[in-house]
């Protein structure tokens, strides 16, 4: 789902999607775990978050890849700053990813 927000003065969330999932017992696919893309400053990132870590609001430990040159600040600003707005966004996808695939 492209997004394009604009989180703050460096930082852009342009997309979410499923990056692992499974089929529950009704054939539903269930995300497992989203992948986001950010802009921060004038690097790129990806975060790989697990569902369970939203369910158990714990913004530690997810996997990151990117520019080496602001890693820890950007982790950083996920991890503490964004990350209720992070679950809010991924809670959001999810419903979208339902309606239209498990139709």
């Amino acid at each position: 789902m492209n997004i394009h927000r604009q989180i703050d003065a460096n930082t852009i969330l342009h997309y979410i999607e499923a990056n692992n999932w499974h089929y529950n017992d009704k054939d539903e696919m269930v995300i497992d775990v989203f992948e986001l893309s950010f802009a921060f400053y004038d690097c790129h990132y990806f975060v790989f978050l697990p569902k369970k870590y939203i369910e158990e609001n714990f913004s530690f430990g997810m996997t990151m890849e990117g520019d080496s040159k602001l890693f820890e600040s950007f982790e950083e600003a996920i991890e503490d700053e964004h990350w209720e707005l992070i679950k809010k966004k991924c809670r959001q996808y999810e419903m979208w990813h339902s309606r239209f695939l498990n139709n």
